[in-house]
């Protein structure tokens, strides 16, 4: 299987103008197999490992690392959202980091000494864009669109992070839990909110078929989303679901609707057959609104 990634990003000068456009309330926009079907996860529990020891930046300490991490997966489970059964069970392991790959351990991995694809020995296969903030990569069944495996990358190499509720002299940098939400969103199956025109992609329709708005004209309403694909510094508004994130959570994974145990466990994951077959989409791809955002390459002298 040939691991790729989508590079696609939204950069700054896509987003100068801002177009109050029509939109249905609360959609949402899901990844989707060349056949139509909405990527999911088959069970109640997805379980996240986090590792933290790559995070070297000393903006934030080692506990407000992982409750941004550990709020992130919350944001997005039942017992923050009644709407919906699913939870994602968030641990931190202290062990080495692995390398993101198709291998059913979903992980929130810290990239400081490089940004790039890494192949299984460690070295750089494709370099990813500088303005990307995070990559979150989802593995799923090229039938049915159930996910396998999920990983989120966070680019400490080029963006100092901060938790800037917490710490109100840091607002010139990125809020990390902020940009772990969006990518949870990706985690479960969301696509974003918005399309960049320029891109390779056709243009998404959201769960109602109405196509999905050009970034470059996304209304407040979307640009509000934790879904919508860009972030300024000091942003914390991701953090919380809006109107359209819990309508995409709850639209796929309904209280009322869990999925029924196989084998007797509701919580295990499905696993491929060989005649399944699998496919990557990595289009989950944050990016900073804008191109001033402090490096940390420059603020590591802090």
């Amino acid at each position: 299987m040939t691991r790729s990634r989508g590079t696609a990003v939204l950069t700054a000068t896509a987003v100068a103008a801002v177009l109050s456009l029509a939109r249905p309330a609360a959609a949402y926009v899901r990844y989707k197999t060349d056949s139509g079907n909405g990527f999911f996860w088959g069970q109640i529990s997805v379980p996240i490992t986090a590792y933290p020891n790559d995070f070297v930046q000393q903006t934030m300490t080692p506990d407000q690392v992982d409750t941004a991490v550990l709020d992130a997966a919350s944001t997005w489970s039942a017992g923050a959202n009644a709407c919906t059964y699913l939870n994602l069970v968030l641990s931190v392991s202290t062990d080495p980091t692995p390398i993101p790959a198709y291998d059913h351990l979903n992980t929130v991995v810290f990239r400081s000494t490089s940004w790039c694809q890494l192949a299984a020995d460690g070295t750089c296969e494709a370099d990813y864009d500088t303005m990307a903030l995070a990559v979150t990569s989802d593995t799923a069944n090229k039938k049915t669109g159930q996910i396998y495996d999920s990983d989120i990358e966070i680019n400490t190499l080029d963006y100092v992070w901060a938790d800037v509720t917490a710490d109100a002299g840091l607002t010139g940098d990125m809020d990390l839990q902020n940009a772990i939400t969006h990518e949870m969103g990706h985690l479960i199956g969301l696509d974003h909110t918005c399309y960049n025109p320029l891109g390779s992609l056709p243009q998404p329709t959201d769960d109602s078929g109405q196509p999905v708005p050009a970034c470059d004209q996304a209304s407040l309403a979307v640009q509000a989303t934790t879904m919508y694909p860009s972030a300024m510094m000091g942003d914390t508004q991701k953090r919380t679901l809006a109107p359209d994130d819990q309508a995409g959570l709850c639209g796929i994974y309904p209280v009322d609707h869990p999925p029924q145990p196989a084998g007797g466990c509701a919580s295990c994951a499905t696993v491929p057959t060989p005649m399944d077959g699998i496919e990557l989409v990595g289009l989950g791809v944050f990016a900073a609104l804008l191109a001033g955002a402090r490096r940390a390459r420059r603020a590591s002298r802090r």
